[in-house]
């Protein structure tokens, strides 16, 4: 009986069909894999991108909105004589460090039909709102804008500048005369020129609700000792309702170094960095010393310095002293900058102080 048996050759073709088949097998296997490490890698970075972004977003957004210690009041709005929509408002510092804000408005042009938004920006009445203090703001809308949304802060920029008590305002909360207005005068009680003054308020009517935000003339100067009368008239749409102002503040615009006369001849430029509350700022003869009051913002207090420049003549430290209070102060740091100048670090704690720098005259001689 004849068996039938497979021919070596075809066993080895058969064989090698299947080497092959698993090479093709184990290519694609590989390029499969390469294609999903890839999209899984390019999903992660993705993934990362998108995150960042969003956190990005999300820190850029609490540094304006979250900020708790800068607050917006609730707006109000009304149209003008001329048909313009006035946005109004008032915000607040409660915080412990001067700052400079922003407000922004959205607006679409009526006339652009891709309904494009623009924002338009604009300070606060006040260039800075010191702390536990307020500002009003307005926008005047143009008669082709519409408004999108309410108003907004843009930005908030700290300014650590101290605030100079030498403006005395007189003035009544209750409005004068035909255009209702806000009616006074400012008298200069410090030692040195006060520029680019102006007097800003908010306008209520006799439920207390906000109608419109005012601000003065502006007074290009005031000597020391000087008074000038100041007005800051309602819109005309608003002047009817007026019942009384709030919130009255000054603006002004001074040199960063301020010039002193201490007599015979002589004067000195000083700056006061701090966020500190100055008063009673001036040059006593007697004792040859700069006498004044001041209170940090800060209630645990915090650090100010005081530069002083000569303008002619050499400063001498070993001349110069520090009392707070009423005795001396050791914790002063007292240093020479340059042939003219003398810079003084302190710290003021919680509370109102009296400071005296003693050996002006001497000491910048």
């Amino acid at each position: 009986m004849l068996m039938w048996k497979p021919s070596l050759l075809s066993s080895e073709r058969t064989s090698g069909k299947r080497k092959k088949k698993d090479r093709i097998n184990n290519y694609n296997n590989k390029q499969i894999a390469y294609v999903l490490v890839a999209l899984l890698v390019s999903f992660v970075i993705l993934t990362l991108f998108i995150l960042s972004v969003l956190s990005l977003t999300a820190n850029a957004t609490a540094t304006v909105d979250n900020n708790n210690s800068v607050k917006m009041t609730k707006q109000e709005s009304f149209r003008d004589s001329n048909g313009r929509l006035n946005i109004i408002g008032v915000v607040d510092n409660n915080g412990k460090i001067p700052v400079s804000i922003t407000i922004g408005l959205n607006v679409v042009d009526k006339k652009n039909n891709t309904g494009s938004v623009t924002t338009l920006t604009d300070p606060t009445y006040g260039r800075i709102i010191y702390p536990m203090t307020g500002a009003p703001f307005k926008f005047v809308t143009d008669p082709n804008q519409s408004v999108k949304g309410t108003a907004f802060i843009s930005s908030i920029r700290q300014v650590p500048l101290p605030y100079y008590n030498v403006l005395r305002l007189n003035y009544s909360n209750m409005p004068t005369g035909s255009d209702r207005a806000l009616v006074g005068t400012a008298k200069n009680v410090g030692p040195f020129d006060l520029h680019d003054v102006s007097v800003y308020a908010s306008v209520h009517d006799k439920n207390g609700i906000q109608i419109d935000s005012v601000k003065s003339n502006v007074m290009s100067l005031i000597k020391p000792g000087q008074e000038v009368a100041f007005t800051a008239i309602p819109d005309s749409a608003t002047s009817p309702h007026v019942f009384y102002f709030s919130c009255a503040g000054v603006s002004l615009n001074n040199a960063p170094m301020t010039i002193l006369d201490i007599g015979k001849g002589q004067s000195i430029s000083y700056d006061i960095n701090g966020v500190v509350s100055i008063s009673g700022f001036k040059y006593n003869t007697a004792t040859d010393s700069i006498i004044f009051g001041v209170k940090h913002y800060n209630p645990d207090g915090g650090p100010m310095s005081l530069k002083i420049v000569k303008n002619s003549g050499n400063p001498s430290v070993a001349a110069v002293s520090v009392m707070m209070d009423g005795k001396l102060y050791n914790g002063a740091s007292l240093k020479t900058m340059n042939s003219k100048t003398v810079h003084i670090d302190l710290f003021i704690p919680l509370g109102e102080h009296n400071v005296q720098v003693k050996g002006i005259r001497n000491g910048a001689a």
